[in-house]
């Protein structure tokens, strides 16, 4: 493989993407053909989740959409375990579906082994355990402050007041990020990830990127100890190809911690407002919360991103040609009832949530060499809330008069979601 990164993506990427719907073609086999567009609004009264469980249903595990310039899909975890381990064949150099909608590589999750590990290395050293233990102890303060503001109150828009602040302060405070530019920032995602046109998008990737740029060359003249100075210093290794490395660590980054967070602990609040239940039970026995964050992980399970296919390969009837794209829903793998009995239920002593060794079974962070970097991190901010937020606020339900407003997109969230606190 060659050492020139930018070269070898840039044949993958530099393409323009399709966005409309296209013919079958003569390989795919017509029972395969299922009408899913990941961009699609929500029908009403449904989520992303029971959207995906359609796809189960339809008879095949491994299904093509003529959909955004057409893509594979598969639609249980084993597959997608299969593709995610199977980076030989199901290339991260092209991440987003179409292919075309990213325009630059961002390593490492962008970058196939062995090349994505020196990459990788930057960002390590951020998400020890002995450094989440102390990022761990900041969350706690800030969850406690923001919650009890919030107990105050006779009800909230959770997303603005509490999912989009908490886990978003988090990152700023790891990157060193002014943290009154935090709507700003959210803003810019927000327009890249959720723009209806390609020119939409490319105008908030262009905000991100001008500010990522300024704030990285500021960083290598004056470093600090934060992450966004460790991105900044790759310049002055050995193996610096160009500035599109940095470029693309830092965007990584900032995506990263601006949505994915925010949307898990979004899912897990609007469960436990709609089941008194697993609030009590959370209350009662304390000890079961990172079991219970786990399971909330599972259910839950966020991304739809895609893969690159480098070669012609069959897989359970389905003949996927090289240079094609295929999707990994990972909420597919949270709901596949041939992993998890009454996949759908949020059972905190579900005995397939962990393997013997403790190692939990979900697909939720990836898996082999691309395994989510801040996954130690976003366990424990989950874990946090549930601590904190219910002893402060143990009633709240939400509110009937204002629906909860969901999107799919690549990164599945909730928009809106309006809470009532207190007993009814």
């Amino acid at each position: 493989m060659t050492e020139m990164i930018g070269a070898t993506q840039g044949s993958k990427l530099d393409v323009e993407p399709v966005f409309d719907t296209v013919e079958r073609p003569p390989h795919v086999a017509p029972e395969l053909v299922v009408d899913f567009d990941y961009h699609a609004p929500i029908p009403d009264g449904e989520d992303n989740y029971t959207v995906l469980s359609r796809l189960q249903q339809h008879g095949h595990d491994i299904l093509w959409t003529p959909r955004n310039g057409g893509h594979w899909i598969t639609t249980r975890g084993e597959d997608i375990r299969w593709v995610q381990e199977n980076f030989g064949i199901f290339s991260h150099e092209v991440f987003t579906i179409p292919r075309g909608t990213s325009r630059i590589i961002m390593p490492p999750l962008t970058v196939d082994p062995p090349l994505h590990a020196r990459y990788r290395a930057v960002l390590n050293p951020f998400f020890t355990p002995k450094k989440v233990a102390v990022l761990k102890e900041k969350a706690s303060e800030l969850a406690i402050d923001l919650i009890e503001k919030i107990a105050q109150q006779n009800q909230c828009e959770f997303v603005s007041e509490f999912a989009s602040v908490f886990p978003v302060i988090m990152f700023l405070g790891i990157v060193d990020l002014p943290l009154e530019m935090r709507q700003d920032f959210l803003d810019w995602a927000h327009t890249f990830m959720l723009g209806e046109t390609q020119a939409e998008r490319d105008s908030g990737f262009g905000k991100v990127l001008g500010y990522l740029n300024k704030v990285t060359q500021e960083r290598y003249a004056n470093p600090g100890t934060d992450l966004m100075s460790a991105i900044a210093a790759w310049r002055d290794n050995p193996r610096f190809q160009g500035e599109n490395e940095v470029q693309g660590m830092a965007a990584l980054i900032y995506f990263g911690g601006l949505d994915t967070v925010a949307s898990a602990i979004s899912f897990m609040i609007r469960h436990l407002a709609q089941n008194p239940g697993h609030r009590r039970r959370i209350l009662e026995d304390p000890a079961i919360i990172p079991r219970a964050a786990e399971e909330y992980l599972r259910r839950h399970g966020l991304s739809n991103t895609g893969r690159l296919i480098m070669s012609d390969v069959e897989r359970k009837g389905a003949t996927m040609k090289a240079d094609e794209m295929i999707m990994v829903p990972i909420g597919c793998s949270s709901i596949d009832d041939r992993l998890y009995k009454n996949a759908m239920d949020v059972d905190f002593d579900r005995p397939e949530l962990m393997t013997e060794s403790g190692i939990p079974t979900h697909n939720t962070f990836g898996n082999g060499p691309h395994k989510c970097v801040g996954a130690p991190l976003a366990r424990a901010e989950l874990q946090i809330v549930l601590q904190e937020w219910l002893p402060r606020i143990p009633d709240f339900r939400l509110d009937p008069e204002k629906p909860v407003r969901i999107h799919m997109d690549s990164v599945p969230g909730i928009e809106e979601m309006h809470l009532l606190i207190g007993k009814e």
